[in-house]
């Protein structure tokens, strides 16, 4: 009698808790949350992209500071890990050439240039990431623990 009171009782709340509507969850976006819409620029993001800036903004396309930002992101879109190997000049160029095209972007009127400058933004962050690791600062310290001795009582009962 216990256990099938037992098993109505799992099965009453297993039934409460299949048919219960789904909650939504923790990370949801409102309609005002911008940074949950921008993607990256890489496979093939980045060519459109750079069509994009080349049509919009034809005279910083020229610039030297464009062809910065397009190696980098290409690098990026190609192999994250080749951009350990960036010169810290490099690194240092992409990084003004960015503001610059984000502020460029961000003077644009249309929908579509501030899609372009959430996504830019997003993925410099990422390649900033991937310049600041440092994989030294994640292996753990050694610790060296005195080595412990067994008392004389227990080593003669061995």
């Amino acid at each position: 009698m216990n256990s099938s009171k037992i098993s109505f009782i799992f099965a009453g709340v297993l039934g409460v808790i299949l048919s219960a509507s789904p909650v939504d969850s923790f990370s949801y976006n409102t309609n005002a949350d911008t940074s949950a819409k921008a993607q990256l620029l890489h496979k093939g993001t980045e060519v459109q992209f750079s069509s994009y800036i080349q049509e919009n903004l034809t005279r910083f396309s020229k610039k030297d500071e464009w062809k910065t930002v397009e190696k980098i992101v290409t690098t990026y879109s190609q192999s994250p890990s080749k951009l350990l190997s960036s010169s810290v000049a490099d690194q240092q160029a992409f990084t003004v050439a960015a503001k610059t095209l984000a502020k460029k972007l961000n003077r644009q009127k249309d929908e579509k240039a501030e899609q372009w400058s959430r996504n830019l933004t997003k993925t410099v962050n990422n390649i900033q990431v991937i310049w600041n690791f440092d994989l030294d600062s994640l292996t753990p310290k050694a610790i060296e623990t005195p080595l412990y001795v067994a008392p004389a009582d227990v080593k003669s009962a061995i």
